[in-house]
């Protein structure tokens, strides 16, 4: 029996961070070319956030797979050894937990789709060779070379030490790497109330009951399953506390590196900062898809409630802007108060996306349908269709 091998499609992203990334790309061009692969360029424009501009660089890479990656595609890339390496020597510097410390994972999701690294125990040394012995043409990114970014420090002045004392050290760290993997699977079957935000951010459930510190150790657990670095010890105890005793009006932060958690509502939320001034698409046309820097408007049909009707044109808008709603079949109510009642967090009721026709909002995401709504063509579509608002984000 044969097989017809699935269609193949290489993604090559400019990050623009080089006066040559322009002949990198067209390196990139002539490499496919002579395989009669297609090629996707996604071009980037990094805009700093404060986390470095290796982070910054990481976030539109994934958000470019994210974009090309339908449904069953599969992302070969090529990660090996050192990257695996490197990657749990960082993570343990930076004080992580199990999970951050099983370094980097064979395949995880990816938008739609999956990334897979068949080569995470191979050196990089030897893909070099590899790459030499075809007499293929490549590029050596001189900024691998510089020593102010904390990975670069690592490969070219740290690890040289430890492999003339621990020649052996890639499959040491790989094998510690392995056993965190292994600790953090037993974690992870330990039981923790999990749950999430209407905005799908991760939750812890504070049990009002446990002290300070099993909260504490909850807390760190929950983080060991994520990809962030967690805190010290003395500042999780502090976050806890304050989640235990503080008022309901309170909301209790702690912040540091990337990440933000906030106690509200008897949970601990992974917080995803809303964009400030962030410009939702003006014009929306029901059941076709829409992306930007926002997040991405999808469809789905709306068999079990209300629906709008595919080829409805809407306008798009902030929630901010709008200081009352009449959500279907209720009375009109401030903004503030309904988005209150559907549990939305405080920190994202002035930024979520309202959809609008020309006689007023007829859905705020992700809180529900208005009755502009039935106004719409006269009445609701049957069955119709639901709009999806996703967050923009990377793993």
């Amino acid at each position: 029996m044969r097989y017809q091998a699935p269609p193949l499609l290489a993604i090559h992203v400019n990050h623009g961070l080089n006066a040559a990334a322009g002949d990198w790309s067209d390196l990139c061009q002539r490499h496919a070319d002579s395989l009669d692969v297609p090629l996707h360029i996604n071009v980037c424009n990094i805009e700093p956030s404060g986390r470095g501009v290796e982070a910054d660089a990481r976030r539109e890479r994934y958000l470019a797979f994210e974009g090309v990656l339908a449904e069953g595609d599969i992302l070969f890339t090529a990660h090996h050894a050192d990257d695996m390496v490197e990657t749990v020597l960082l993570r343990l510097l930076r004080g992580a937990g199990p999970r951050g410390l099983s370094g980097i994972p064979r395949e995880r999701a990816c938008g739609a789709g999956r990334i897979f690294r068949p080569l995470l125990n191979t050196p990089s040394d030897a893909l070099r060779g590899a790459v030499e012995a075809a007499g293929l043409e490549y590029v050596t990114d001189p900024s691998n070379l510089q020593t102010e970014q904390d990975r670069n420090y690592l490969r070219q002045t740290i690890l040289p030490s430890i492999a003339e004392r621990w020649p052996g050290y890639r499959e040491t760290i790989q094998r510690a790497a392995g056993l965190q993997a292994m600790a953090q699977q037993r974690l992870s079957q330990l039981p923790l109330p999990r749950t999430e935000t209407a905005m799908g951010e991760a939750a812890l459930v504070i049990d009002p009951t446990v002290d300070v510190a099993e909260l504490a150790a909850q807390i760190h657990q929950w983080l060991g399953e994520s990809d962030i670095d967690s805190p010290d010890r003395r500042r999780l105890l502090e976050l806890a506390r304050q989640a235990l005793d503080a008022a309901s009006d309170r909301l209790p932060e702690l912040r540091w590196g990337d990440g933000c958690l906030r106690a509200w509502s008897g949970w601990i939320v992974s917080v995803s900062e809303p964009v400030e001034d962030c410009l939702f698409p003006e014009k929306v046309v029901v059941g076709e898809s829409a992306e930007g820097d926002w997040g991405r408007l999808d469809w789905e049909p709306a068999d079990d409630g209300p629906g709008l009707a595919p080829g409805a044109r809407l306008s798009g808008s902030v929630s901010g802007r709008t200081e009352s709603v009449t959500p279907l079949n209720r009375p009109q109510k401030s903004t503030n108060k309904w988005l209150q009642e559907m549990r939305i967090p405080p920190w994202w009721r002035r930024h979520l996306l309202v959809l609008k026709s020309e006689t007023g909002p007829v859905w705020v995401l992700p809180a529900g349908p208005l009755s502009g709504a039935t106004a719409l063509e006269g009445t609701l579509a049957d069955p119709g269709l639901r709009p999806i608002w996703r967050l923009s984000s990377s793993l």
